[in-house]
């Protein structure tokens, strides 16, 4: 994962300078995701919309083996490290996976060895936002990100 994590900076370096992203750094910004895991592969789609209209989509593909729970987790932390380099500080996260929002918020325990290493790096990268929340959405209105994934 961390080997992912340091591939996805150096193109999203390359992304950034490449469309000179400046966004409004106290405007709130919102992110849907989704992963999705099947034996055919694994992927990830994130939408990350200002209140101003503006839109970045991503489709992702993983090379690597995850089960569904962890393409979420993947999915989530993606964005997450791309709002970061955006400079966004205030982000609204929205995930239709009941299992990460509940295990964010405490609801749910993480038991799984690979759950809770997800979900600490989940509570150490929403440290950085100057404000953070994260909410599960029913699948309806995620249909864009699941479309990606």
């Amino acid at each position: 994962m961390a080997d992912y994590l340091a591939e996805l900076s150096r193109e999203l370096e390359v992304i950034n300078e490449r469309t000179a992203l400046k966004p409004e750094h106290d405007e709130p910004w919102d992110l849907f995701t989704d992963g999705a895991s099947c034996t055919e592969g694994a992927g990830a789609g994130l939408v990350l919309a200002s209140s101003s209209g503006e839109e970045h989509t991503y489709a992702l593909q993983f090379n690597f083996d995850v089960t569904n729970n962890e393409a979420e987790y993947e999915a989530l932390l993606t964005g997450l490290n791309i709002a970061q380099k955006m400079n966004i500080v205030k982000l609204r996260a929205f995930t239709d996976s009941q299992l990460v929002a509940n295990q964010f918020s405490g609801t749910f325990e993480a038991h799984d060895p690979s759950m809770q290493k997800y979900l600490q790096l989940l509570k150490e990268i929403a440290e950085c936002f100057e404000h953070f929340k994260l909410a599960q959405v029913p699948r309806s209105q995620n249909k864009k990100a699941d479309a990606l994934s």
